[in-house]
């Protein structure tokens, strides 16, 4: 009875502490509510009221984590306010808050003369107009020695872009101490031309002497149009640079016309100043273009090559060419020809063995294939699925503590990025995120990978691990994210769930904001005009960042692209990425190729890349949610081609 009494209270008393932890994370949670709302107000008044007005409100809302950015916004307008600036970039170096207000802060300072000020608050910086400002003050200041300024002024001059004008007075004073050099214009052309920068090299014509400035010229209608390099008399023959500019040329030359670069090369192969580094640069990459192109020029271009020249990109393209050519004994002989450190790469073990499967070697290939078919990765997948083995997860978790985990809750950093991220400001919150990244060691990385997947906040798990090389950890870098949502779309548009999200995985890492360079949108990177098409009216680009309607967007895509390759996975998924066009124009006519070689084999990197990646991810997400279907089984036997009877 006594027992039977002590548990009762025990179990009282543990049933009440866990409710009083519960009450007090709601009432915590209702105050960062209320401070949240406040932050919002108070922010969009900070800097339209008196200074103490302000210091009333920094006072109202100093126990709430984001209450500096008050200050920061405050101060961002007052940027005379050179003292107070001062102090808060003292407080808050390294963070996120420091160079939105530095930098303007520093531009001021110049503008106001203030050398002593700028430079003993100057950290170094990327920025060419403050770097400018930095060698003028140390000049007259005298804190560094003309020569060390004069050689750091040219490095930022000798840049194929235009700088900002407040470098034009430092320039002039460089200029005046000594003469400029044409070696040191020529360099800038060459930038500018490499670089795209057209509209620098008309002035920069202007600074060479008279009998250089066709140069000039050379280099811009080079640019603009190779194809001149083949014309007869294009190259006069008067100065050492135009080797430079031939040699520009003929690389851009042979991926827009290959007949044109290699004629064109027959015509300047025996020129004396054509120098062997020149050569060789041009000879690598002809044979990377051509062996793209699957020209069967290539082999020659390949197989003379230089040691030396020899890195993971030449290999790929040295393998694929006898890939194409299923030319098995060749694809043996390249691999163990490789630099050693190339050789132990999964992708080559795996097409080692390959070579020795077509070439009889069954008891060998079996061998080479098991030895990697327990790795979570494409070719590990591949092999596996060659010998009969299940594919494996080889799933190994981070080791963090609850602990460990309440620790970094109480980082100033995970606290401003959870109030951000509550008020749905995911930019700053990633910046936070980012600075607690920079500043923590290899655990705490892992500490905040897992919290953050706690917070459901996906992406930051996966650059959490990747930041610091952990990737057995598949719960956290491959998450079940908007799973019920990508389950309902897929049954919609009738494709797997798990090809939707391995798409997602690799297309955003599950960002919902996610904007690419090229303009697409959201969780599965919807391009606007694709989402036109599918809705068959306009689209409203906020949509695309409404993760329902872009995994719907995705997945009704998904299916068109299936239906157009006839059910194949492997060329939607390399349509997904390139284009549907473009993917038409990779599939070999009048034969075929086995799967794993034409993937192999897909001209563009990216999308090469692209489809192993999404396959590998197709097959984790399909053992994540206990789906039987083996992905890569069906590529064994798969053949891509088009034969015609």
């Amino acid at each position: 009875m006594i027992a039977f009494r002590s548990l009762f209270i025990a179990t009282v008393f543990t049933t009440t502490v866990a409710s009083c932890a519960l009450t007090a994370r709601a009432a915590e949670q209702d105050k960062f509510q209320q401070q949240r709302e406040r932050f919002v107000r108070l922010e969009h008044n900070i800097d339209k009221v008196s200074r103490k007005q302000a210091e009333a409100w920094y006072a109202e809302l100093a126990d709430y984590p984001l209450q500096p950015y008050l200050r920061l916004k405050r101060l961002q307008n007052f940027l005379n306010a050179h003292d107070a600036i001062e102090e808060f970039l003292g407080q808050y170096q390294g963070t996120p808050m420091d160079w939105p207000l530095r930098q303007p802060w520093l531009k001021r300072l110049a503008e106001q003369g203030l050398a002593e000020r700028f430079l003993a608050n100057y950290p170094g910086s990327s920025d060419s107009e403050l770097q400018c400002h930095a060698l003028r003050f140390q000049l007259k200041t005298k804190t560094l020695s003309e020569p060390e300024i004069w050689q750091q002024t040219e490095d930022i001059w000798t840049q194929g872009k235009s700088q900002p004008k407040a470098c034009d007075p430092l320039f002039t004073a460089w200029r005046n101490s000594k003469p400029l050099q044409s070696e040191t214009v020529h360099r800038r052309l060459q930038l500018a031309a490499e670089g795209g920068q057209t509209q620098l090299i008309p002035y920069l014509k202007t600074l060479l002497p008279a009998s250089e400035q066709y140069l000039a010229d050379l280099w811009l209608q080079t640019r603009r149009n190779p194809a001149v390099i083949a014309r007869a008399k294009f190259f006069p023959g008067k100065h050492i640079i135009e080797r430079d500019i031939l040699a520009y040329g003929l690389k851009r030359l042979v991926w827009r016309s290959p007949d044109q670069a290699l004629a064109t090369w027959q015509r300047h192969i025996n020129d004396p100043y054509f120098t062997r580094a020149q050569r060789l640069d041009v000879q690598r990459q002809f044979a990377i273009a051509l062996a793209s192109k699957g020209d069967n020029r290539a082999d020659n271009w390949l197989t003379t090559l230089p040691a030396e020249l020899f890195d993971a990109n030449l290999a790929q393209w040295q393998v694929a060419h006898a890939l194409r050519e299923l030319d098995w004994p060749k694809v043996q002989q390249v691999i163990e020809q490789l630099p050693a450190e190339l050789q132990g790469d999964i992708n080559w073990r795996y097409w080692r063995a390959r070579a020795l499967e077509e070439q009889g070697q069954a008891e060998k290939a079996t061998t080479e294939f098991t030895a990697i078919a327990g790795e979570r990765h494409y070719y590990g997948f591949m092999a596996a699925a060659r010998i009969g083995l299940p594919p494996s997860l080889a799933h190994n978790p981070v080791k963090v503590s609850d602990e460990e985990i309440v620790q970094l809750q109480q980082h100033p950093a995970v606290q401003r990025a959870q109030q951000f991220l509550a008020l749905g400001r995911l930019t700053e919150a990633r910046r936070e995120w980012n600075h607690l990244q920079d500043t923590s060691d290899e655990q705490q990385k892992l500490t905040s990978a897992k919290l953050a997947s706690q917070l459901q906040w996906y992406e930051r798990a996966i650059f959490s691990l990747a930041d610091v090389g952990y990737w057995d950890d598949v719960e956290l870098r491959f998450p079940l994210a908007y799973q019920q949502e990508m389950q309902l779309s897929a049954d919609k548009f009738q494709i797997d769930s798990g090809w939707s999200m391995a798409i997602a995985r690799r297309e955003s890492s599950f960002m919902a904001d996610a904007y690419s360079p090229a303009g697409a949108r959201g969780l599965m990177q919807i391009m606007p005009g694709t989402a036109n098409e599918i809705a068959k009216k306009k689209v409203q680009i906020r949509q695309l960042y409404n993760p329902v309607i872009n995994i719907d967007y995705g997945t009704d895509y998904l299916n068109y692209l299936k239906k157009r390759n006839d059910g194949n996975l492997l060329k939607a998924t390399a349509a997904y990425n390139a284009g549907y066009s473009r993917v038409r124009q990779w599939i070999p006519q009048d034969y075929a190729l086995p799967a794993d070689v034409w993937v192999e084999t897909i001209p563009y990197r990216e999308t090469r890349e692209y489809v192993k990646a999404v396959m590998a991810y197709y097959q984790i997400y399909n053992l994540r949610m206990n789906v039987a279907q083996d992905v890569f089984k069906p590529l064994v036997a798969m053949k891509i081609g088009v034969i015609v009877e």
